[in-house]
């Protein structure tokens, strides 16, 4: 037997839907919270190697204390 719905009270399929929609923008939003650490994370080497004196190697991604390397 069903439940009679309050007066204002949304239907069950759009309380489902809302629950799927912020699911999913959650989801969303955590993945770019991760990738902004990840991207955060490669920023911060480079700048520690670069405030020690040394230059940091992209392509072996080595802080270098012996010869200079360019910027991609």
């Amino acid at each position: 037997m069903r439940r009679p719905r309050r007066i204002g009270e949304a239907p069950a399929w759009q309380r489902k839907l809302i629950l799927i929609v912020a699911a999913v923008f959650g989801a969303t939003l955590l993945l770019f919270a991760a990738w902004a650490v990840i991207l955060f994370g490669d920023w911060m080497r480079v700048d520690d190697c670069l405030d020690r004196g040394g230059s940091y190697d992209y392509e072996r991604e080595i802080c270098d204390f012996e010869e200079q390397h360019e910027a991609p």
